[in-house]
């Protein structure tokens, strides 16, 4: 097999001008990887272009005799079309796996060929995800490229995979036993002896292990290796890896062959012990990340992956979830090397299709998942539904969920299953030992309640659920460089209150063994178009790290402190310049001892150890610290490392540090409708055959005198940016959620004028 790239020499077309449109339409000069929303899907309005594009490019290619050619994408989202010289190659369905099609017969010979591509990011009912909390930007954002390979090969059209996996049968310290499945195409009566050929080797190139044997009429071959004291793939303590090489021998000469990076590792999981690598626990100290960056989308390079790597590797996470979607080839392989734990899923997120077949999309994308990273030794967990019954638990829903997690199995059963629910699915539901293990997105102190909540909850959750492995799959809050307090209190955005929550979560989680992993959300602030809170459009900002990935916030420091063994002192709040008060408090993190401060020169006493009781010599405190007028510099030390601040002390409050709209996604649907109601002693009522305010919005919605009753009652809410979130739920969940926002006479009367409307 070869494999050349093609990201050079496209044109680009923002409108779907059809196949011939590069005949009359002004195009764009691009390369690879690329993206047209890479501006107007981070600035907010939910106004980013969604539709149908077009790609070009010529192509000139020789194949020798019996050769054959397949044109590659690592990921167009979300429907892409190819065309070789005006015939249709295939059409692939999903923004986010590799694909590939074979061009063969549509190939001219000895002329150069048009290669034109049609991508399209429009909405469409029956591809996931249908929405979500991010944008879903268009285009060919990773590599493309052109394969060759002769008629006998490893199988190059089984969903995008490499046509080899390894999986590790047996791991004990004296013997390793490596599955290894082969796909292979060959003819009917090859010219030949064929042979095929592994060789598993060390990281200095000497043979742990080999193996061949002669092939008749099977096409799946399934070969053992056997390694002899192996050296394990234990996360970032060691992340070793061995390298297959597998081989097609033709009459002793090679026609083809891939070579696999191997780490060889134990997985199980455990409701008391957790997290289980070869025979030892292991608590996965997670961090989330989505894949867009300021000013580049989705259409990112191999060193802005680099750079997320390091960035996760400095904060001392030992495991990441790659969220909500498949994420390239190459980070996986950075987590193979760097010794990550990865979590890798796909978009079944939010809302599920209403179609005949809804989980149809979903299984095809969840098998590209499975085949196209089966080799990977980082990925433990194959996620199968995020926040899936967002509006509520469903029949229906958790039968797809069943199937999915079956697929898995039929594909995979080395690894652990995991699902993440919305932090208000029921803890008793069925649904929730539905896979092998169990995350839940929980934002106590955010959204609701408070961050002690989780404790209770934690215990709780034990009491009901005591045979699930579980995890907190999602926490956490915003965090906006510009906004700041000397009191910091939930929704104020401010970069103090995202430390002081960090901290205290931290430590509730610290006290609750029998979570097998935390995860925060998220590593990186992230775009989602349709979002205006914290005085900021078209974000999410519940990064630890800016969106350009330049600034850490004070919360990264706090997990680097708690989770990395590298000498840290950092003093909070250096953005918070200018101060009113004749005294503040300085908290300083660091994790060495004997730590000082000094403000103008002058020494300060203390400091406090802020949770000397829960976590030891991480945050300290220096209480009522003297500035004076004007500008004051502020120096920690702590054995040989050094940080320095200034603070200006100003004669009135600085009113520009304050967040001026203090409106969280969920305070947000207080505009949708009037709050006034008839007040009506009668009790409601749910007649069968007529909507009711138990029935989701968007089922109301598509009967033409449901959506006349709410276009009447809640005007407003039909454009607002959440409304295409909150349609997966029913009025009653959303009442039960913000009961401030939904009166009970408007909630009466809502449902009386939805009791007339017959389900059709």
């Amino acid at each position: 097999m070869k494999r050349f790239t093609i990201n050079e020499n496209w044109e680009f077309i923002r409108e779907d001008v059809g196949a011939d449109g590069f005949l009359t339409s002004a195009a764009e000069n691009i390369t690879l990887p690329h993206t047209w929303n890479a501006l107007d899907g981070q600035d907010g309005n939910n106004d980013f272009y969604r539709g149908r594009c077009w790609y070009r490019r010529e192509l000139e290619l020789e194949l020798a005799p019996g050769e054959e050619a397949w044109i590659e994408f690592e990921g167009a989202n979300s429907v892409a079309e190819v065309f070789i010289n005006g015939e249709s190659v295939g059409l692939h369905e999903g923004g986010y796996s590799t694909f590939r099609f074979k061009i063969t017969r549509a190939l001219k010979a000895e002329e150069k060929n048009e290669i034109l591509v049609s991508v399209d990011n429009s909405p469409r009912p029956d591809i996931y995800p249908l929405m979500a909390d991010f944008t879903f930007f268009g285009g060919i954002y990773r590599d493309a490229a052109i394969i060759t390979a002769g008629n006998i090969r490893f199988d190059l059209d089984d969903d995008g995979s490499p046509g080899v996996f390894v999986k590790p049968l047996k791991v004990e310290k004296e013997l390793a036993e490596l599955e290894i499945r082969s796909l292979l195409v060959f003819p009917e009566n090859p010219s030949g002896e064929l042979v095929l050929q592994h060789t598993l080797k060390d990281d200095t190139g000497k043979t742990a292990a080999s193996g061949e044997e002669n092939i008749t009429g099977n096409k799946e071959l399934i070969s053992v290796l056997k390694v002899e004291s192996p050296r394990l793939w234990t996360g970032r303590e060691d992340p070793y890896l061995y390298r297959l090489e597998s081989v097609l021998i033709l009459d002793g000469q090679p026609v083809d062959s891939r070579e696999i990076p191997v780490g060889i590792r134990s997985l199980a999981i455990n409701p008391e012990k957790g997290f289980i690598l070869n025979g030892q626990p292991l608590r996965l100290k997670g961090m989330s990340r989505h894949q867009d960056r300021k000013d580049k989308g989705w259409a990112i390079s191999r060193e802005n992956q680099n750079e997320d790597m390091e960035i996760l590797l400095e904060i001392g996470a030992n495991a990441v979830r790659l969220a909500h979607y498949q994420h390239n080839q190459y980070f996986y392989n950075l987590c193979d090397e760097k010794g990550i734990v990865a979590w890798a899923e796909i978009p079944f997120i939010s809302s599920m299709s209403e179609n005949d077949n809804p989980g149809r999309n979903a299984k095809a994308q969840l098998t590209e998942l499975v085949k196209q990273n089966f080799n990977h030794p980082s990925i433990a967990f194959w996620g199968i539904q995020n926040e899936i019954t967002i509006g509520g638990p469903d029949k229906e829903i958790a039968s797809v969920v069943s199937m999915l997690n079956n697929t898995v199995k039929s594909l995979d059963t080395s690894r652990i299953t995991v699902q993440a629910q919305v932090g208000h699915h029921p803890d008793e539901d069925d649904m929730n030992r539905a896979a092998d293990a169990l995350g839940y997105n929980k934002y106590y102190g955010w959204y609701y309640g408070e961050c002690e909540d989780f404790d209770t909850w934690l215990s709780g959750f034990a009491s009901v659920q005591p045979e699930i492995p579980l995890a907190i799959s999602e926490y956490g809050c915003e965090g906006l460089l510009q906004w700041h307090s000397e009191n910091p209190v939930k929704n104020d955005y401010s970069e103090e209150y995202q430390a002081l929550y960090h901290e205290k979560v931290l430590n509730i989680f610290n006290k609750h063994p029998r979570l097998w992993a935390t995860y925060n959300w998220n590593l990186f602030d992230f775009a989602s178009d349709f979002r205006d809170e914290g005085g900021v459009k078209g974000m999410n900002n519940k990064g630890l790290v800016t969106y350009d990935r330049k600034t850490r916030k004070d919360s990264f420091y706090w997990y680097k402190v708690n989770w990395s063994s590298e000498p840290l002192l950092h003093i909070n709040s250096r953005r918070f310049v200018n101060r009113a008060s004749e005294t503040i408090d300085i908290k300083v993190y660091s994790n060495l001892e004997g730590v000082k401060l000094r403000v103008n020169g002058r020494e300060i006493a203390g400091p406090e150890d802020l949770y000397k009781n829960e976590n030891p010599r991480k945050a300290w405190l220096f209480r009522n610290v003297p500035l004076t007028m004007g500008e004051n510099t502020i120096i920690a030390e702590a054995g040989d490392l050094k940080d320095e601040v200034r603070f200006i002390r100003v004669s009135r409050a600085d009113e520009s540090y304050i967040c001026p709209k203090s409106e969280n996604m969920m305070d947000s649907i207080s505009n949708w409708f009037e709050k006034d109601g008839e007040e009506d002693s009668k009790p409601m009522i749910f007649p069968k055959g007529y909507f009711s305010i138990r029935d989701k919005i968007s089922k109301i919605l598509k009967v033409p005198e449901g959506k006349a009753v709410l276009k009447a009652l809640m005007p407003e809410m039909f454009d607002h940016p959440m409304f295409g979130i909150m349609k997966a739920f029913s009025f009653e969940k959303l009442a039960g959620m913000k009961p401030e926002y939904f009166p009970e006479a408007f909630m009466k009367k809502l449902n009386r004028e939805l009791n007339k409307v017959p389900k059709k």
